[in-house]
């Protein structure tokens, strides 16, 4: 992948056995270096947080995003939703699984720094959850939210 063709944000990437999704591009306060941040798929299958410096930009990654998977402006936006919002459901939607406060803040550690209230994740899944892309599972010791699917009515 040449430097004019970099990351790109909710794309995925293809290098051997790893892959990268890029939720979101950002400059260093400071030097103003140029970092992709996401997720990356390690050994066993899980995803992490990962950010990637310019300096490693130039492996032969790989655009592997499935057609129609990675538009900001898709079909299916929701009017209403702030960006944060799109870019959470965007990586729901492409990491799945149970999403809980604690898990939001984590993925807004890296694509919002700035925001660091619990209070601000919970009212981000509710949004969600109120447009009808999530469902909740109100457990007494696990409150947390999944995707909605076609079988839940979406």
């Amino acid at each position: 992948m040449s430097a004019a063709a970099f990351f790109r944000p909710e794309h995925t990437y293809a290098h051997g056995p790893w892959r990268f999704y890029c939720a979101a591009l950002a400059a260093h306060p400071e030097t103003g270096e140029q970092s992709a941040i996401g997720w990356l798929q390690i050994s066993d299958g899980s995803w992490t947080t990962y950010a990637y410096s310019a300096a490693e930009w130039d492996a032969d990654w790989t655009d592997v995003t499935p057609e129609g998977k990675c538009s900001p402006d898709r079909a299916d936006a929701t009017p209403g939703l702030t960006d944060r919002q799109q870019r959470l459901l965007s990586a729901i939607r492409t990491h799945g699984g149970e999403w809980t406060t604690h898990r939001a803040l984590a993925l807004f550690a890296l694509t919002d720094p700035g925001v660091v209230q619990r209070a601000t994740a919970r009212r981000d899944l509710a949004a969600l959850w109120q447009a009808g892309h999530l469902a909740l599972a109100d457990d007494p010791d696990n409150r947390h939210y999944v995707l909605r699917t076609r079988k839940d009515g979406a």
